[in-house]
């Protein structure tokens, strides 16, 4: 009967756990826009997805939430195909000072980004 209880009640708090991790960050349209990006290929152009993601930011910051992760490394990406490497350098540093835990993935494309920055002077 306490094994009941006991599976009931951690049931219970992992599904309020997967609840407040939804709440933790802002995503907007950044889960529609990746699946665009790499599903529906050429539904959303570049300069679309920096506008919505540059306005997810706005929202993100008016609300007082967490921007999610991945956010500005996208948007670091975009720049980049752009060939607006200091912007894209800016957003890649912003989501390696978010989110230190995707440092070696943000250092490799930081490095790309800075031999284009090199060549480009």
């Amino acid at each position: 009967m306490f094994n009941k209880y006991l599976v009931i009640l951690l049931f219970g708090t992992s599904l309020g756990g997967c609840v407040t991790n939804q709440e933790m960050y802002y995503w907007g349209e950044y889960e529609s826009i990746v699946r665009q990006s790499y599903v529906e290929l050429g539904v959303m152009d570049t300069q679309t997805q920096i506008e919505q993601l540059n306005t997810d930011l706005q929202k993100t910051e008016a609300a007082g939430k967490k921007i999610a992760p991945g956010i500005y490394a996208h948007l670091g990406m975009l720049y980049a195909e752009q060939g607006k490497y200091t912007q894209s350098r800016v957003a890649l540093l912003q989501e390696k000072i978010l989110f230190p835990e995707a440092g070696v993935l943000i250092d490799g494309m930081l490095n790309r980004v800075d031999k284009k920055l090199t060549n480009d002077e």
